[in-house]
């Protein structure tokens, strides 16, 4: 059987990495998906999918776009299961060196966007919780949201304060029960580490260097994200909230 079937599900960030990962994974498991992310990428995405998606353009980090996510979900199908709060952005820069704006641009849309999200979210996911069904947001946070790289200033931070969110809000909705965790990749080759590594000046070296420091010799895929997303997000999971799950290749063990 299926592991999401009948469920209902919206996934941020889904245009690309492991938001579009996470969709078309819960798709497979059974579940209807409603594709959010800032780019109309998410609408290719979507198609890829079929039937059991929707899509629509948000930027998470305004109340407004949060709130219309929601509305889309049930209005397509009728209820909402599971957030997948996945919406992010990379940064790469010492304490000296990031300005404050982009300080602020960091944390609006790593912790502040994903709370105005789980705040629009939590009202549809009480209904479904009260009627009986397993409900559930599902952050994604980081290895740096346990431990700390130099050089992440921002990232790190805003994904510490993502641990606190899952803890603060797990807490205050188990009575209901809401559940909330988190899925803490290690090192993904994704589109946004790439990017990272090219502007370090030297990719592959920045690539290789990364990969070294990794327990099990690689980097992690997204479909293993996805894959834990998945069991988080399940039946099989029912007993397990407030927890942030790291799916590293060893490194938080260190």
């Amino acid at each position: 059987m299926s592991r999401l079937a009948g469920k209902i599900a919206i996934v941020t960030g889904a245009a690309s990495g492991i938001g579009a990962a996470a969709a078309r994974r819960f798709a497979k498991e059974g579940a209807r998906v409603l594709l959010a992310d800032i780019s109309d990428r998410v609408e290719e995405v979507a198609a890829e999918i079929g039937d059991a998606a929707r899509w629509i353009v948000a930027d998470h980090t305004k109340e407004s776009d949060c709130r219309a996510v929601v509305t889309a979900a049930v209005e397509a199908f009728g209820a909402l299961h599971i957030l997948h709060n996945n919406a992010g952005i990379p940064q790469h820069g010492g304490a000296e060196d990031i300005a404050p704006e982009e300080f602020r641009k960091v944390v609006d849309a790593n912790l502040t966007g994903p709370f105005l999200m789980a705040q629009a979210a939590i009202p549809a996911l009480r209904t479904a919780a009260e009627a009986g069904m397993d409900a559930s947001i599902l952050f994604t946070g980081s290895i740096q949201s346990l431990m700390v790289r130099p050089g992440f200033t921002a990232y790190a931070a805003s994904k510490h304060g993502v641990g606190g969110l899952v803890g603060s809000i797990a807490l205050e909705y188990a009575p209901i029960p809401i559940r909330v965790n988190a899925v803490c990749p290690g090192t993904i080759d994704t589109p946004l580490v790439r990017d990272i590594a090219r502007k370090s000046g030297d990719e592959e070296g920045w690539l290789k260097r990364f990969r070294e420091g990794i327990p099990i010799g690689r980097m992690i895929e997204v479909e293993e994200i996805a894959a834990a997303a998945v069991f988080l997000s399940s039946d099989e999971a029912r007993a397990i909230t407030g927890i942030m799950m790291p799916v590293d290749g060893g490194l938080t063990a260190r």
